[in-house]
């Protein structure tokens, strides 16, 4: 048999982080795609046994995996959600992305990831594909399209309005592009965009587009462009295998006309890791092979974060490392901070892929045990938060920027670059506060014109080589 699977039988969508400012498990659901042609070709033996289940009643699902060389007892593993080979890609949406969509609507961050190696159906689950009637789109475009058909709805109903905005980047060999911001020269890039860290506003990317959306359209448009801009390459494994990982973030901030105290927002990160792999099963040399290198290097890098992090769910007083590479770094508030977050983890139901699925298996089991914790994101406790930052800021500005460390041997010149330093984080916290929609409309408006522009003119030098 190729792979066997149990029925346990569909149940409703399963809701996401029930008692949500109470800490809870990361959630994981495992997906096992179908033999690919060559695998069937190959003749190769299916070593995974699933038994199916997902929905809010549903009992842990399994999955047991059975060594090829029959040299190890099967292993058996047990996750909140566990998908079959025959699931259809709206019924993966209903469990994993609509419950995360539902929680943004209340003011929760939210991140949905996908691991695996290559060729396991990652981007399959979470893009899929636009091809024919629509029914094999993955969890990110049907996010886009409800998000918008709720926000319609409420709007016709209420006194709410709603702003949504969306970035979208990858890191590759260590470096963070903007995959919204084709235009920018990689080789002049350096190390590319930076993670930076606020009290108040928490890990972000420094300088990465945020373009305002109003349509289900355009926010899809902008997903399919930035797709586009992916670092991809051919190997034996996946003839066109992304070489990067990436983050689509879709932030939706909403407004009650008429009772303020019911401003939310929140962020929902839909994250498309590149394929853990085996240098020797892929093929891989040259700068694929670097690629490849840097890929395991960042995986590994978040395996140790998912390590420490049950070791302190466990109540042990450890360091998490997420310094230690840009994917931890940028992941950080999703595995150890303010959002919920389901893992997907995908694999392959072939015996050439034993060490590759025992270790997305493991990987995924580790992951379960982790904690989170989510608040809900309400504009006037952080626009409390940030006058407070912003009052201290003007205290110690008013002091002559010492901030009481030894200022009367600070020399002028080391007070004068203290006190720029005050000055543009108090300009940057007032331009927070005091900024409305229609601003942060307008200048994103301003960044799609100039990216239109340098566009056309990358186009017409093209056309002129």
């Amino acid at each position: 048999a190729r792979c066997r699977q149990v029925k346990v039988g569909e149940r409703p969508a399963a809701r996401m982080g029930e008692g949500e400012d109470k800490p809870q498990c990361v959630k994981v659901a495992i997906r096992c795609r179908p033999p690919s042609q060559k695998e069937i070709n190959n003749n190769e033996a299916g070593i995974v046994e699933l038994k199916e289940a997902f929905g809010p009643e549903a009992d842990p699902g399994e999955v047991v995996l059975n060594d090829p060389s029959g040299h190890e007892e099967p292993s058996t593993f047990a996750f909140d959600i566990v998908f079959g080979l025959s699931i259809q890609q709206i019924q993966v949406y209903e469990n994993i992305g609509r419950p995360a969509l539902l929680k943004t609507f209340e003011g929760y961050n939210g991140t949905i990831f996908a691991y695996g190696q290559t060729g396991s159906g990652k981007s399959w689950s979470m893009a899929g594909s636009s091809a024919g009637d629509g029914t094999l789109r993955g969890i990110t475009p049907r996010v886009n399209e409800e998000l918008f058909q709720r926000i319609q709805e409420m709007v016709a109903s209420s006194t709410k309005r709603f702003l949504v905005m969306c970035s979208y980047f990858e890191i590759y060999n260590e470096i963070i592009f903007d995959l919204l911001n084709p235009c920018q020269d990689r080789s002049k890039l350096g190390a590319g965009l930076q993670v930076k860290e606020h009290p108040v506003l928490g890990i972000y990317v420094k300088d990465l587009q945020e373009i305002v959306v109003d349509t289900a359209e355009k926010l899809t448009s902008m997903m399919n462009n930035g797709t586009k801009n992916r670092a991809v390459s051919s190997t034996l494994m996946n003839s066109v295998s992304s070489r990067s990982h990436s983050i689509f973030t879709i932030k939706v901030h909403q407004k009650d006309e008429e009772d303020k105290s019911k401003n939310v927002f929140a962020k929902l990160n839909l994250v498309d890791l590149a394929g853990s792999e085996r240098q020797k099963g892929t093929g891989a040399s040259g700068q694929t092979l670097k690629e490849g290198a840097n890929i395991n290097k960042s995986l590994s890098a978040l395996g140790n974060v998912i390590n420490a992090l049950v070791e302190t769910a466990n109540g042990k007083k450890i360091f998490v490392p997420f310094r230690n590479s840009k994917l931890t770094r940028v992941l950080q508030e999703s595995l150890g901070g303010n959002s919920l977050c389901t893992m997907l983890a995908a694999l392959s139901p072939a015996a050439c892929n034993y060490e590759e699925t025992v270790g997305t298996l493991r990987y995924a089991n580790r992951a379960k045990a982790i904690k989170v914790s989510a608040t809900k994101n309400e504009e006037a406790s952080q626009i409390s938060r940030l006058n407070a930052e912003i009052e201290e800021l003007k205290k110690k500005l008013g002091s002559g920027g010492g901030g009481g460390g030894g200022g009367g041997l600070m020399a002028d010149e080391e007070k004068a670059e203290i006190k720029a330093k005050y000055e543009n984080q108090l300009k940057e916290l007032q331009s927070m506060v005091a900024s409305n929609w229609e601003e942060k409309a307008s200048i994103s408006k301003q960044h799609e014109a100039q990216l239109t522009q340098a566009l056309e003119e990358q186009k017409k030098h093209v056309r002129a080589m």
